[in-house]
C-alpha cells in the first residue's frame, strides 16, 4: 500500500522534472499553493479527481503517482494507462 507522503514526494518530484513552482500548478489544479504544498509533505491525499488532474499535467499514466488509486471500473484500464503510451511517445 502507498503511504501518503509516497503520494507526496512523487507528485514532487513530478513537478520538479517539469521545473514547475507550486503556484503553477495550483493554478493548473485551480486550488491553492497551500494544498499543493499539502499534497507534497503527506499532510493530505489528493482526491481522484485531482490526481487524474495531475496525471494529465505531467502526462504520466495516474497509477505512476498512486498505485493504489481508487477509480470507477466502467472508465476501464485504457484510461489509465493513456499517459503511459503519450509519455513514452515524447519521451522515447
Amino acid at each position: 500500500m502507498v503511504h501518503r507522503g509516497d503520494v507526496g514526494e512523487r507528485i514532487r518530484e513530478l513537478r520538479k522534472e517539469e521545473g514547475l513552482p507550486q503556484t503553477e500548478v495550483a493554478r493548473f489544479l485551480g486550488v491553492t499553493q497551500a494544498y499543493i504544498s499539502k499534497l507534497e509533505t503527506g499532510t493530505m491525499k489528493p482526491s481522484t479527481v485531482i490526481l487524474f488532474a495531475l496525471a494529465h499535467l505531467f502526462r504520466v499514466p495516474v497509477t505512476d503517482i498512486d498505485p493504489d488509486v481508487d477509480f470507477p471500473e466502467s472508465w476501464g484500464r485504457e484510461f489509465l494507462e493513456e499517459g503511459r503510451s503519450k509519455n513514452s511517445r515524447s519521451r522515447g
